[in-house]
């Protein structure tokens, strides 16, 4: 199958649809509790379990596509068109009462994010993006990101905290290399900040309101909508290490032209995360 231009706007649409009918749900379960622990700081909320089942129905009917979801799973990710889906990005932060978290739903085909969506519906935001097209922001198209310093920018960080890495023991990014790439950026950044949400990092990285983002993972549910978001809004996309990003990548580095190729040669320097175990 291969997706023309107009199929996936009508799929953007179809989907935002859904989108739209259950963030009323989304902010009226907002404190909701652990329902399934998944690991050390990680969990799934009642209201988690429910928005994946509504969405995934919604969109099996109205779309005819499969969705492979972050509680229940689905099909490969890498081959044919499917749906990906993480209903409640930043679980602890909506826990917490803290309004920095959303809903992310990417179409992949073949491995490659082509229609894009996120809300963030406690702080009323919407983007939306497919391949060839703009980026929307609350309905309106928003102008390309502009190249930057990192001196210039806010640049935001994954979970740096030896718990709830999701890497285990020894995670290919151990703590002490986390710490040190969090001074360094520190030290020259204008502002470092952890908002404890990919949904939230990769929708203001791709509207410029922050200059990069940089997450310790790659799960496809957490990153590929915001990925096609900065990217459709002339941003930077590579990983860690500097390498183009694509969903084999194992982590996440995207921004402004000019920031993010500053901070691959930051953290390029601090040597082999190996080192620091």
């Amino acid at each position: 199958m291969s997706l023309d231009e107009s199929r996936l706007q009508e799929l953007a649409t179809l989907a935002a649809g859904v989108l739209d009918e259950v963030t009323p749900f989304f902010i009226s379960e907002i404190g909701a509790k652990e329902e399934v622990v998944k690991g050390i700081g990680d969990w799934a909320t009642a209201a988690d379990l429910a928005l994946e089942r509504q969405i995934t129905s919604a969109l099996n009917d109205r779309t005819g596509l499969p969705v492979h979801g972050e509680e229940f799973g689905g099909p490969d990710l890498h081959t044919g068109v499917t749906w990906v889906l993480d209903p409640i990005d930043g679980t602890a932060n909506y826990t917490a009462r803290i309004p920095l978290t959303g809903i992310s739903l990417a179409l992949l085909e073949d491995g490659l994010p082509v229609v894009g969506l996120i809300r963030l519906p406690l702080v009323g935001e919407s983007y939306q993006a497919v391949a060839g097209g703009p980026l929307i922001r609350n309905g309106e198209a928003m102008p390309t990101l502009e190249p930057g310093r990192v001196e210039d920018v806010t640049v935001t960080l994954g979970n740096v905290a030896p718990k709830g890495t999701h890497g285990g023991p020894t995670p290919r990014y151990p703590f002490r290399y986390r710490m040190a790439m969090a001074n360094a950026i520190a030290h020259t950044a204008l502002r470092v900040r952890m908002f404890g949400s990919s949904a939230v990092e990769l929708a203001w990285a791709s509207s410029g309101a922050i200059g990069a983002t940089l997450n310790f993972g790659n799960h496809a549910w957490d990153n590929a909508a915001g990925a096609l978001l900065v990217e459709r809004a002339g941003g930077v996309l590579r990983d860690i290490e500097g390498n183009p990003w694509s969903l084999r990548s194992t982590s996440i580095l995207v921004g402004r032209p000019g920031v993010v190729e500053e901070l691959v040669e930051m953290i390029g320097a601090l040597g082999e995360p190996a080192t620091f175990a």
